[in-house]
């Protein structure tokens, strides 16, 4: 088990919100840390998370935004574009920044986009740990076309570094005094 604040890969579980979507996927990847202490549910650890995505990263989706829109493919906009608390009564189909809340549970949140080229899901769940909470993000993706191929090979390295990254500065931040 990994120390608290301290990320690491992880396989997407049989009880894992996504583990269904893993036959014939492009890619899936899964990262966890354990927190001193619960966030107050799933969809607002993503929040959390999203709102601290560093200015490289978020330079980058501009990149990617400017670049789709060049090919007639959707903007997705900026991944800190989410609220700072859950919206009141947030239900399956509602938008949550980038992405639309495809399942929601008290302990998880599965968020997705698609396009005629590909289909990503993102999960957030909350588990227990003896000394604290289990915070595991997973992302599956399907790819549609043979473009998704292509739009994939530079989004891989740089997902599997920032996942981990995002886990380890949330936790850091939850740990320190004042955070809410």
């Amino acid at each position: 088990m990994n120390r608290i604040g301290r990320a690491c890969e992880v396989e997407i579980g049989a009880d894992a919100m996504l583990h269904p979507l893993l036959p014939g996927s492009h890619f899936a990847h899964a990262a966890e840390v354990r927190l001193q202490r619960r966030p107050d549910s799933a969809v607002q650890a993503y929040l959390d998370i999203a709102r601290q995505v560093p200015a490289w990263f978020e330079g980058l989706m501009w990149l990617r935004n400017t670049g789709m829109r060049l090919l007639g493919m959707k903007h997705l906009g900026a991944i800190r574009s989410v609220p700072v608390q859950a919206p009141e009564g947030l239900a399956v189909g509602d938008r949550l920044g980038i992405f639309t809340v495809r399942a929601l549970t008290g302990d998880g949140v599965v968020l997705g986009d698609s396009d005629r080229h590909l289909r990503v899901e993102l999960s957030v769940e909350l588990g227990p740990g003896h000394d604290g909470c289990q915070l595991q993000v997973s992302t599956v993706v399907h790819l549609h076309r043979p473009f998704g191929r292509l739009y994939m090979l530079p989004v891989v390295p740089v997902h599997r570094r920032i996942v981990p990254q995002l886990l380890e500065r949330y936790a850091r931040r939850m740990a320190a005094p004042g955070w809410h």
